[in-house]
């Protein structure tokens, strides 16, 4: 075994390690640095070379010679997205955590005032079910009373406008807390000199006290409340640079979209036919499975296949198949078939054409109406925004 072949199994290895103990919570609780993962990787590989010695041929025997080995370049590529599948697929165990879990219940979420907001909506609509009028109630409260949208920033000084200067590295107390992006905004007046700094958090726990950001920030934090006042979640990932939320409902017996940035609730063609927005990739994640579900989002397919160029079709189901089956691996049968059912039962509305709604035209609430226009989500008219 050559260096350069002990060094890419060294850095599977150091990816694996750090992965197994994150899971069962082993090791210091620091987070580990990257000379920590670069230490590591460098031990591996000295151990691999020097266990892989070729052995000296025995007397009178001749040696076996090199090993014919297919060239590189004819291994096929992986998926382009299969990095991102795999990374968001992980993320889906924090959201399990009974500690973040607890603290949302007994530090931000006013459960009780929910339950009854909830009892009021069934009045009103009848033929939901008590997990989608809760729903309904989380979302509008999320969005109105909890957390608060980034843009624009204003500046902490004399609270004029700010303009950002682009990103800097995250400070010994940011980068504790998880925030490895972090954007410079300073004050468009030159006689004040504010400045503000807008760390990217991804931890739920910082997001609980900050209670800012943009569609990450929202969708994250968002996908925990959801599973922490009891109903299934999951994590929606759009490729064209957004996030959104579903959950489960028992009586649609169906996913239903969720978007906290913008207090709506099964309004899965918001984004196609209200914004305006050209999609390809959108994924599904929960703690039972990915799915694809592209289709529930996309009006015109034959259009959005033609955007969809980071691999086979075939690759990504494949993908999204072996993630499934190993996260429902310890399950029983009998759940096992529950949710294969489901599945069934959402591709099958997936692949109902969505009638046209109020939602046409009407363009993104969050963000300003520069950077909306900027992203392509402004909408194709100028209809008001809906009441929160």
């Amino acid at each position: 075994m050559d260096p350069h072949q002990a060094n890419s199994i060294a850095i599977r290895l150091t990816a694996g390690w750090i992965s197994y103990c994150t899971r069962r919570g082993l090791g210091t609780p620091r987070r580990i640095s990257p000379s920590d993962a670069a230490s590591f990787s460098m031990l591996a590989a000295l151990f691999m070379i020097s266990i892989s010695q070729p052995p000296q041929p025995t007397a009178g025997l001749p040696s076996a010679g090199p090993i014919n080995r297919r060239p590189q370049q004819q291994i096929p590529s992986k998926h382009g997205l299969h990095d991102t599948i795999h990374r968001l697929d992980a993320d889906m165990d924090t959201y399990e955590r009974s500690d973040l879990q607890d603290l949302a219940l007994q530090d931000c979420i006013p459960l009780e005032q929910l339950h009854s907001q909830a009892e009021e909506i069934l009045k009103s609509s009848p033929s939901l079910g008590f997990e989608d009028a809760l729903a309904e109630a989380l979302v509008k409260w999320f969005k109105k009373d909890f957390f608060k949208w980034a843009d624009p920033i204003i500046c902490p000084r004399c609270e004029g406008k700010t303009t950002m200067r682009g990103m800097v590295e995250p400070t010994a107390e940011e980068r504790e807390k998880g925030g490895g992006r972090v954007e410079l905004h300073k004050c468009d007046n030159e006689g004040c000199g504010g400045v503000f700094r807008f760390a990217r958090y991804n931890d739920p726990k910082v997001l609980m006290k900050t209670r800012i950001g943009r569609c990450g920030e929202f969708a994250n934090l968002f996908c925990l409340f959801i599973r922490a006042i009891g109903l299934r979640a999951r994590y929606v990932w759009n490729a064209e640079d957004h996030v959104w939320n579903e959950h489960y409902s028992p009586t649609l017996k169906r996913w239903v979209h969720m978007d906290s940035c913008e207090a709506s609730r099964d309004e899965p063609m918001i984004y196609d036919r209200g914004w305006g927005k050209k999609m390809s990739y959108i994924l599904a994640f929960s703690i039972t499975g990915a799915q694809d579900v592209s289709r529930g989002y996309i009006q015109d397919w034959d259009e959005a296949l033609k955007r969809r160029k980071q691999g086979s079709e075939t690759e990504l189901k494949k993908i999204l198949d072996e993630i499934t089956q190993s996260r429902r691996r310890n399950l029983t049968p009998e759940d096992v078939k529950t949710l294969q059912d489901e599945d069934n039962a959402h591709e099958s509305w997936i692949l109902k054409s969505k009638e046209p709604s109020e939602i046409d035209g009407e363009g993104r609430i969050s963000g300003t109406q520069e950077w909306k226009e900027s992203r392509g989500e402004a909408g194709g008219t100028s209809a008001n925004p809906k009441p929160l």
